[in-house]
């Protein structure tokens, strides 16, 4: 079956919904009858000219509304669907909010496709499993509920488990009334965004940042402006041309070992930085996941600590240190600022599990933490530099920076390639990675991939990127018309 397309200018509705709708409206109007065939994902991708992921976005939610569905052996069909049940299925998507329903869907459908036990990963930002202190953590928690059993098993200060909470404010140079734990440090970045956001309110972020920080302020109807990120760091020059014409309600940063960049700022710009925010009143959301992972180059001191204006809230989590199971991280604000979100907290789950986070004060307090960390530098170090050999090696035409710590090397493809279809070839051949447009909250990263080098030994490294090299020969601009993907839209 062949379905016509007619291309549509200047619609900003993702391509899948534009397939979906459509789609729709034809089965409403009775073009379509029960059990008729619709084309294959790849015949329909290529008839429309778009990514193959694209149209499966569609299928599956039309499959979700229950207007079609998949058979073994058959394909897809459509569904048929009685008037009674037509009236008695709510429709969702109406149903929510538009900050919700305008959310983009990409990056929890690339999730979902790359969550598939049959790929060589380079997509999670995660340490490797295989050095999980398991073990260590398993005895402390028999130990620490043997002592404190009943208490640990009863409630917890919503603030955080109290030994922990000295400690975190110890190690950073601070008091526990400035410190609130989190169930992992994304909690506290949705934090700050519902208790600083109303529906348009202006946030600033780098350009590329963090994809799950772009989530929780879109989740609280931000308005969100993007300020370019280089090699050193965020633009300060753009950053104060925007200041000059946005009244943001504060600025998210990841200064060091940046995600997904890889970059850091020096010491000096972070100066230069405290100084411009300083003359704006603008607060910094300081998201310093990635700074215990440092291989070489210079130490950084975080923009908390060279702060002297109180204009910082600093966010850190275990997750990369340790593993991100555990669920723990932390915020560092002012006491009263604290005080606040302590109780919008209150509101969404109470506490952080307290059982984790004894266990967790008792590991960080033996030294084992610090000892598990001396453990696993060399070995992502190794791994780091594997990567990018093997990248220069099987991946010529890619440009990249390697980086002084964190997990990740950022590569920029090879003219006229686009990563969201490198991306389908190399999961064909058993590879995954994040795709650049990701990351950005104002369009562009077609041409960027992130690749995370901690998970995997360098031979397995380099299987994988060899794979990457095949794939780039595969998507070469000559070998297709797949450039047309970038259409503006369209209506089946």
């Amino acid at each position: 079956m062949t379905i016509a397309v007619e291309w549509v200018t200047n619609n900003e509705r993702p391509l899948h919904v534009q397939i979906a709708d459509s789609l729709r409206g034809r089965f409403e109007r009775g073009d379509f009858h029960p059990a008729d065939h619709l084309p294959t994902t790849r015949d329909l991708a290529r008839d429309l000219g778009v990514s193959r992921s694209t149209v499966v976005r569609a299928y599956e939610q039309l499959t979700r509304e229950g207007w079609i569905e998949g058979r073994v052996g058959m394909g897809t069909l459509v569904r048929a669907k009685s008037s009674t049940e037509a009236r008695a299925t709510p429709n969702w998507d109406l149903l929510l909010t538009d900050r919700v329903r305008d959310q983009n869907l990409e990056y929890a459908d690339v999730l979902r496709m790359l969550s598939r036990t049959d790929l060589l990963s380079f997509a999670g930002g995660l340490p490797s499993p295989e050095f999980y202190p398991g073990e260590p953590l398993q005895q402390i928690a028999g130990e620490v509920l043997r002592q404190q059993g009943p208490r640990l098993l009863q409630w917890c200060p919503v603030d955080g488990y109290p030994p922990l909470r000295s400690w975190i404010a110890e190690r950073i140079e601070s008091t526990p009334e400035n410190v609130l734990v989190l169930s992992g440090s994304t909690q506290g970045l949705h934090l700050i965004a519902q208790a600083f956001i109303d529906p348009g309110d202006a946030v600033l972020v780098e350009s590329p940042t963090y994809a799950g920080a772009l989530r929780s302020f879109r989740a609280a109807g931000a308005r969100i402006v993007s300020v370019p990120s280089g090699p050193d760091g965020i633009d300060l020059e753009e950053l104060e041309t925007t200041l000059q014409r946005v009244r943001p309600k504060f600025l998210y940063v990841i200064p060091t070992y940046h995600n997904p960049t890889g970059s850091s700022l020096t010491v000096e710009k972070r100066r230069r930085l405290l100084a411009l925010v300083a003359r704006h009143g603008l607060p910094i959301v300081e998201d310093d996941a990635y700074s215990s992972l440092r291989y070489d180059g210079p130490h950084y001191p975080s923009l908390r600590s060279l702060d002297e204006n109180g204009l910082v809230i600093y966010v850190s989590t275990f997750s990369k240190a340790v593993f991100p199971g555990l669920r723990v991280g932390w915020l560092v604000a002012p006491a009263d600022l604290v005080r606040r979100l302590s109780g919008l907290r209150n509101l969404i789950d109470l506490f952080t599990n307290s059982l984790t986070q004894a266990t967790l004060y008792e590991f960080c307090k033996r030294g084992l933490l610090e000892a598990h960390l001396q453990h696993v530098r060399p070995i992502y170090e190794e791994r780091r530099d594997a990567m990018a050999a093997a990248l220069r090696r099987y991946c010529p035409g890619i440009s990249f920076d390697v980086p002084h710590g964190g997990l990740f090397i950022w590569a920029r493809l090879p003219r006229g390639i686009d990563s969201r279809h490198l991306l389908e070839e190399s999961i064909n051949l058993g590879l995954g990675f994040m795709v650049g447009p990701l990351f950005y909250a104002e369009g562009g990263g077609d041409d960027r991939i992130r690749l995370c080098f901690a998970c995997h030994p360098p031979d397995a490294i380099a299987a994988g990127i060899r794979k990457l090299g095949v794939a780039l020969k595969q998507v070469q601009p000559d070998s297709g018309d797949w450039r047309e993907v970038r259409a503006e839209g369209f209506v089946v």
